[in-house]
C-alpha cells in the first residue's frame, strides 16, 4: 500500500514541477506584454474609480431609504422530510 501511495507523491511532484517551468518558460517571452498591460490597467483603474464609487454610493443611499422587508422563517413544511 505505501508503495502505491509513494509513486503517487513522486508524480505529483514531477507534474508540478514540469507545470512550473512551462510557466516560466511562458512567462518569460511573455512579461514585456504583460507589464504593458498591467500598467494600461492601473490607468484606466484611476480614470474609473470616481464613476464606480459613486454608483456605489448611489447603490447604498437607495437601499438605505427603502423600506426593509422582514423575511419570515416559518419552518419546514409538512411533510417535506417524510
Amino acid at each position: 500500500m505505501q508503495s502505491t501511495t509513494q509513486s503517487d507523491r513522486w508524480e505529483s511532484s514531477i507534474l508540478a514541477a514540469a507545470l512550473a517551468v512551462a510557466g516560466t518558460l511562458f512567462l518569460s517571452g511573455k512579461l514585456g506584454s504583460l507589464m504593458v498591460a498591467g500598467n494600461f490597467l492601473s490607468h484606466a483603474l484611476q480614470h474609473c474609480a470616481p464613476g464606480f464609487l459613486a454608483a456605489l454610493g448611489l447603490l447604498l443611499f437607495s437601499e438605505q431609504q427603502s423600506p426593509a422587508t422582514e423575511v419570515v422563517n416559518r419552518g419546514p413544511r409538512k411533510g417535506q422530510y417524510e
